[in-house]
Formats: structure tokens, sequence, C-alpha cells
């Protein structure tokens, strides 16, 4: 037997139902290794078709997905033909609700969502997918290696033309702020103890509070897409309203004019992570 492996293969983007936590924005890396004997070829199997097996349906089915533990006690999932929605009770006794398509939904067979449920998922899943010859197989997943802190945040991108248009997707995302070209741990801290395990939503996604019957609690948000109609319900406390699309462009602008606001005269400097190796920097003195 011979051992094929390959490191990093792709990153996951993706949001999950939590019952203590509530709705959480991640970020995992993936890694996988393959057992069999050589084909014709001399191979286990082809990187270019591992590769292309692995990302083709982790990005169909988990990539900017709302991962959901069908499992959990707390839950309940209404087919409503062309969409699906989702009704979370997390432990604070509040409830969430996700209504979306299907594709934008990953079912998962499973009471919590971690590294360790969606790996089995993952393995059971892709088994499938793999020749005779191919006898073994293991994955690892895991968080940026070295991030030292961190926030996670989902959030909904409606003028997107990809699947960032999905209205609860997220990232888990490295921060950096300078004042005056010197790090800054405060302000880092203070954002990242502000932003953790939060939706950042736009203000014109919001349903008009005048209409529902729980404008002290709960924020409604809703918009059409090429994809369909979205609709999300969360808690107010795990929400930031912002005016803008949350693109990892208008976040960093908007952290960089917020902090220079606190510290008038200071040059601050935002880098703004969205995921694992990809970001935006922004400038901003008050």
């Amino acid at each position: 037997m011979t051992q094929l492996f390959i490191n990093k293969l792709t990153n996951l983007d993706f949001s999950f139902l939590d019952p203590k936590r509530g709705l959480v924005g991640e970020s995992w890396l993936i890694d996988i290794e393959l057992t069999g004997t050589l084909n014709d070829q001399g191979m286990v199997l082809d990187f270019g078709i591992v590769k292309r097996l692995v990302r083709d349906y982790v990005d169909q089915y988990i990539d900017h997905c709302l991962l959901v533990p069908v499992n959990y006690d707390g839950i309940d999932i209404q087919d409503l033909g062309e969409q699906k929605e989702i009704a979370f009770r997390v432990q604070s006794g509040h409830t969430i609700i996700h209504r979306s398509n299907a594709e934008s939904i990953a079912v998962i067979p499973c009471s919590t969502i971690n590294t360790d449920t969606i790996r089995e998922f993952l393995l059971t899943q892709l088994k499938l997918l793999l020749p005779d010859n191919v006898s073994g197989l293991d994955i690892k997943l895991y968080t940026e290696p070295g991030l030292k802190d961190s926030y996670q945040y989902s959030h909904g991108l409606r003028k997107h033309k990809g699947n960032c248009q999905r209205i609860a997707h997220g990232h888990r995302s490295d921060l950096q702020i300078m004042v005056d070209g010197q790090p800054s741990e405060q302000w880092q801290q203070y954002w990242i103890q502000l932003w953790q395990d939060i939706y950042l939503g736009t203000s014109r996604h919001l349903v008009d509070i005048q209409k529902t019957s729980d404008i002290d609690d709960y924020y409604h948000f809703n918009y059409q897409t090429p994809q369909g109609a979205f609709y999300l319900k969360l808690p107010k406390t795990m929400c930031y309203i912002i005016d803008d699309e949350s693109t990892v462009e208008k976040i960093a602008q908007y952290l960089a004019e917020k902090t220079a606001q606190k510290i008038p005269g200071k040059v601050v400097k935002v880098i703004a992570y969205e995921g694992i190796g990809k970001g935006a920097v922004a400038e901003f003195t008050y």
C-alpha cells in the first residue's frame, strides 16, 4: 500500500449554528491523505483528480454555506418547496430563523458542528467518489496555523455575483491595526472582542421594524438575489449594523474610520482579512 497526501488542498469559509454561540463564522484549511494500490499510471490517484474531486464537493456542499446540526434537539426544519426554513433555538432562549434555497444549507447528521463531526461527514461522502484502488482516506480540518487572535463573523453580500450573496456565510479572520505606524494591541483587541461571533448586518437589508412584533429583541434581514430570496432573523445581541455592504474593503474602511474618530490626530491603518490569506487595507486620519 502507498500513501498520497495533499496539504492545504483548499480552505473553507462558512457559518454554522451552535447551541451556545448562535450563528458562527468559520474558516478551515483541509489536508487529505489517500491510501491504496498503484493504478496503471503508477499512481494511487492523479493529484489533479484528487484536487478536483475534493474541491468540487466541498465548494458545492460546505463552502459559503450555513452548516446545520440536524440531530440537535432545538432545531426545526421546514421544506417550503424551493426553499428551506431553519428554526434554531439557542441556549439563551432566543430563536434564529434562516430561510433560503436548499443549496445554501448543509445538513449535517450531528448535534454539534466541529472539526470532528465535519471530518466524519466528509469522509463518508468523499469515499463514495474514489476509485476502487483507493482503500483508505483521511482528512484533517484545522484553523489557520499561527493565528494568534481572530474574530469570527457572518454576513451576506446581496450584490455579489457568486455564493457570497448567501445571507449567512462567514469567516474566521485576522485583524491588524496600526496607529502612527505602530501595532496597536489595544485597538485590535477592542474590535476582536466586540465582533466575536457577530453578524455584520447591512442596514439596507433590514425589514421595516414597524412591521415586526419583536422589534426590541430581534433584527430581521431579507433580500432578493439571482440565487433566490434570503431571510434571516437574529437576536440583536448577535448583530452589528453598518450602512454599507460588508465586503472586506468596506470593513477595513469602517474600522479605520471608527478607530480614528476615537483618537483624533492619529493615523490609523487597518489590515482586515476575510478568512485565510486575503483581505484589504485602509487608512484614515480624523
